[in-house]
Order: C-alpha cells, then structure tokens, then sequence
C-alpha cells in the first residue's frame, strides 16, 4: 500500500534562518581584503601616508570625542529624550574650557569645560521639561546658540583691551625700499 504526501501540508523542517550570522572565515577575507584595497589605493596614488602609523593613531583620537558624543545620545535615547543639541554642548564646553585654560591653567581649564557642558545640558532640560518644548527644536537652538558668543569673541585676549584701529592706517614705505637694495657682493 502506498501513501500519498499532502503537498500543502506544512513540514516540520526548518528553513534557512531570518539573520544570517558572518562566520569567521568571511570576517577574515573582508578585513584582509579592506587592507588590499587600501594597500592598491596607497599604490596607485603615492600616498605613501594612508597606512601610516601616526595617522591611524591620530584618527582614533579624534574620534574619541564624537564616540563619546554618541554614547550620550544613545543614553539619551534609551531615557525617551532626542538629544540633538549634543554637538552644542560640545562646543560650549570646549570654549568655556578653552577660555579658562587660558587664564588659570589646563587643569582648571577640563573642569571649567565640563562644566560649561553641563551648562548646555541644563538648559536644555529646563526648556524642554519647564516650558514644554520640542526636544529636537530645544537641541538645535543650543547648537546655534553655542556657535554664537564664540563668533562675537575678540581673536586675540590682547585685542579686546586695546583701542579701535584707524579705518586707513598709513603704512611706511621706508622700511620696503630698505629691504630691496640689493647688497654688494664680493
């Protein structure tokens, strides 16, 4: 006796899974292949820098900044807060630094920088929970704002102490005519 298979039955067996999981060997042939690609870059251009050991170190540092930037926007958003003005704070708390590390000293300078981000990060929390606004338009605010005192800032310390420079200085032309004689040569 022979028995006959239900085709629109469904199966027991499983298929191929959702995810697909990268084994090591595919991991090892992508980064062998990216070093390749560079080293056919560094290659073709002359650059001989791209593999430089100094630059992939300084890459790493400049990256710390913006890694830790994100790590505070990702707690932001795991606590149900969009925390756009990150960058914001970021500048305020590189100026206020800056400014204190030039009068009192570097380590002054990290504490008063930390604490010009935190500044940020109140006003942010107070306009947002005290007055109800959105937190995207909140954050882009605080990155405006935070660009504009350091726009309005004198270049120099010694500048903003010193009177206003005449519209059309008048320059002395005898120090050029000096300069261009030509010497006697031996």
């Amino acid at each position: 006796m022979t028995t006959a298979t239900d085709l629109n039955q469904p199966t027991l067996e499983h298929g191929a899974p959702a995810g697909r999981r990268i084994s090591l060997p595919v991991l090892l042939l992508i980064i062998a292949g990216a070093l390749a690609l560079t080293s056919i870059v560094r290659l073709i251009t002359g650059a001989n820098g791209i593999t430089n050991v100094s630059q992939m170190s300084t890459a790493l540092q400049l990256a710390v900044p913006i890694g830790l930037a994100g790590l505070g926007g990702l707690w932001a958003e795991r606590a149900g807060v969009v925390n756009i003005g990150l960058e914001g704070m970021m500048i305020l708390g590189t100026w206020f630094g800056a400014w204190a590390g030039f009068q009192w000293g570097p380590w002054t300078g990290v504490l008063v920088g930390i604490v010009g981000g935190c500044l940020g990060g109140l006003l942010h929390a107070i306009v947002t929970i005290t007055f109800n606004v959105n937190h995207i338009v909140s954050g882009v605010a605080i990155n405006i704002l935070a660009l504009a005192p350091p726009a309005t800032w004198p270049r120099s310390p010694s500048r903003a102490t010193r009177a206003a420079p005449p519209s059309s200085p008048r320059r002395s032309t005898r120090w050029a005519t000096s300069r261009c004689r030509a010497s006697p040569t031996a």
